[in-house]
């Protein structure tokens, strides 16, 4: 998990010829890596405990499972097994992070020239993901990166 803000290199994504790619296809992780999106992540989960009646995770806690798709993230972080509770969790989760958490999502530091480099090199952009399609749609509209990909 990122907790600051990086700068993106974007030298090593394109070769010395700027007309031809030094790699054809560059895929991306997007949580974390393209968008800074852990306190707004972090900020829901406490949200959907609180609303659940379960232990309030700390940050460090709900950052060791950003990445993993959210029913077994869910299941992971409050050590669970039962489904029901699971399930209630998730749509906690959800409905926190669509309505309720306000928690800005930024892209990180240099992102946007990244992608845009590596557009005008050649390259096709892909997102590799555990979050959902419809979230992810929704973070590419309020970035204006799904053009990229």
């Amino acid at each position: 998990m990122h907790s600051k803000k990086q700068a993106v290199e974007t030298q090593p994504f394109i070769s010395l010829d700027k007309t031809l790619p030094k790699y054809k296809l560059v895929i991306f992780d997007w949580d974390g890596t393209l968008m800074d999106s852990a306190a707004k992540i972090v900020s829901c989960m406490q949200l959907a405990a609180k609303q659940c009646d379960m232990p309030v995770p700390t940050y460090d806690e709900v950052g060791h499972i950003i990445g993993i798709s959210l029913k077994p993230a869910i299941k992971q972080l409050f050590n669970i097994k039962d489904d029901e509770l699971a399930e209630r969790l998730v749509a906690a989760y959800k409905e926190a992070f669509v309505t309720r958490d306000t928690t800005p999502c930024p892209l990180f530091d240099g992102v946007e020239q990244l992608l845009s480099n590596l557009k005008e090199a050649g390259c096709t952009l892909a997102v590799a993901t555990g979050k959902a399609r419809r979230g992810l749609d929704r973070a590419w509209a309020q970035t204006g990166t799904g053009p990229f990909f």
